[in-house]
């Protein structure tokens, strides 16, 4: 797989979801797949910046999202957001009994699932209640994401107080955000990466001595699980510089993602 076939597939998704405005009238949903797409060649970077800016417009406690399919015995998120400067608890790997009869019930739902309060919902079983209280869920939305027929995951945005905030414009719009941008844009990232059978291997460690200092830096910081905007924040550099730097390293290292270049460095520098 080349830097070809991601700009092939960023060039289809952006005509399909920008250049023709009706497909996405809210302004805030473009700005929202526009940022999707500089990461489509990454499943979990798409992820990890999916739920940052969703969180931000639904001003969430946290946002939560994974790959899910119904009837899998568990369910683990696979990245949040979290609100700062509130001790939200993280729930990333956190397992949950996917054949609950609350996530059924976001399963066999096409829009958005309400979930007022959380301590008195009847769809919720027993053990579920207890490990959303645990973690001081009080008000819960859920979407399922479905790429046609082919089920492909669950986003969910939690407030640890009760609200009424699914009437708000950025709640009302989510399930066209999840429908319209995070389906195609998490199903094209699967396919280019699934596609990338010669970066499956292990990459040269020669290789490594092409990247320069700044490439390696924010590699590193990469492969620690920071999102770009971080490094960006952190390092002082804009978005675009870090996607080039990152981009650059993940070519000169043979790997297709930011989860493959973890391992490559992980395998090939001394910590």
């Amino acid at each position: 797989m080349h830097s070809d076939d991601v700009l092939q597939t960023q060039r289809r998704l952006r005509c399909s979801l920008l250049d023709d405005r009706s497909a996405l009238p809210w302004r805030p949903a473009r700005e929202f797949a526009a940022q999707m797409l500089l990461y489509v060649e990454d499943p979990l970077q798409c992820w990890r910046v999916g739920v940052e800016c969703l969180r931000e417009l639904l001003d969430a406690d946290r946002v939560d999202g994974g790959f899910a399919e119904p009837g899998q015995a568990l369910y683990a998120p696979l990245a949040e957001s979290l609100r700062p400067g509130r001790a939200v608890p993280s729930v990333v790997g956190f397992a949950m009994d996917a054949r609950d009869p609350s996530l059924a019930a976001v399963w066999a739902t096409e829009g958005l699932v309400v979930f007022g309060d959380v301590a008195s919902d009847a769809r919720f079983g027993p053990q579920m209640r207890a490990q959303l209280g645990a973690i001081g869920t009080r008000t819960k939305l859920a979407v399922s994401l479905h790429d046609g027929r082919r089920s492909l995951g669950l986003l969910c945005a939690d407030w640890i107080e009760p609200r009424t905030v699914w009437r708000s414009e950025a709640c009302t719009h989510l399930p066209l955000l999840a429908r319209a941008v995070l389906t195609p844009v998490l199903t094209a990232a699967r396919s280019l990466d699934d596609a990338r059978d010669d970066a499956r291997a292990a990459p040269d460690p020669a290789a490594l001595a092409g990247l320069t200092p700044a490439e390696l830096k924010v590699a590193r910081m990469a492969a620690t699980g920071m999102s770009y905007k971080e490094i960006a924040r952190e390092l002082k550099r804009s978005f675009s510089t870090v996607d080039h730097q990152l981009r650059s390293a993940r070519d000169k290292l043979g790997v297709s993602s930011t989860a493959r270049l973890a391992g490559a460095l992980s395998i090939h520098l001394p910590h």
